[in-house]
């Protein structure tokens, strides 16, 4: 199997997702005074900025194991 950059892009693009939705829940307090209006179960403080960080960089060095690996093969 060749490695096009469509085929990149996707293997790219699903596997920050799946990174993503593996990283989410990591380090999720749950807020145990919710202001009025919230739910009881929105987390305190979810830190998304920087789990997205932490996932795109996840992601890249999984997809350049996966390149490096379809680049020699």
């Amino acid at each position: 199997m060749q490695l096009t950059l469509m085929t990149g892009i996707v293997v790219y693009f699903i596997t920050w997702w799946m990174v993503l939705f593996v990283i989410l829940p990591i380090g999720i307090k749950q807020d145990h005074a919710p202001i009025t209006g919230n739910d009881v179960g929105a987390p305190e403080n979810p830190n998304i900025k920087k789990k997205l960080v932490i996932v795109t960089v996840i992601t890249t060095v999984l997809f350049g194991v996966y390149a490096s690996i379809m680049l020699h093969a």
